[in-house]
Parts: structure tokens; sequence; C-alpha cells
């Protein structure tokens, strides 16, 4: 007899987690971009040593950015490779080990 697929619990918390992320993802876009466009504004600081702090703000903003869509880059990229269902004794597993509850056979 073929079991019928269950949701599978892993795709959902990844689903949620991917949620939190982008949230978080969306602040830290924009955490450097006030002090960057104050910085790049009017001048209020002049030289070589504003200039390179300026230079070095725009790269640790656009390095932020990038490291920030690499962590929700690999989130979906596991959650497209984990199935929305799965057998009935999957999904029991998955919740075992997403609740730290031991796993039954001892496979993690």
């Amino acid at each position: 007899m073929t079991e019928i697929p269950v949701d599978n619990p892993r795709y959902a918390a990844l689903r949620q987690a991917q949620v939190r992320v982008e949230e978080h993802v969306a602040r830290l876009r924009a955490a450097l971009d006030e002090p960057f466009e104050l910085f790049s504004g009017d001048a209020v600081w002049i030289g070589p040593v504003a200039r390179r702090f300026g230079e070095e703000l725009g790269h640790h903003r656009r390095r932020l950015r990038q490291q920030a869509e690499t962590v929700l880059a690999e989130l979906e990229a596991e959650i497209r490779r984990t199935p929305q269902r799965v057998s009935p004794a999957v999904a029991r597993e998955e919740a075992a080990r997403l609740s730290g509850r031991p796993s039954a056979f001892g496979v993690l």
C-alpha cells in the first residue's frame, strides 16, 4: 500500500524562517543608507581622510548588502531542495528533529 504524502514540517519551518530572514535582510540592506547619504551629501568633512572614509563606507555598505543577499539566496536554495510533501514516516522524523527530540531510529 502506498502512503499518502503529507506536508513536510522541515519545508514549513524553512518557509517561516524565510519570512523572518527577509525582514532582517530588508533592515540590513538599508542599515548604512542614511549614514552614506549624509556623508555623501553636503560637504561637512573634506580632504583625503574624508574621501577614504567615504569610499570605505560605500564599500562596507555594498558588502553588507551582498552578504545579506547571500544568506537569503542560500535559504531559498535550501527551500527549493526540500520537498513540500513527504511520507508520514519522514514527516515524523523531521518533526522530531525540529523539536529536538531524539529520532526513533537514531538517524538525524
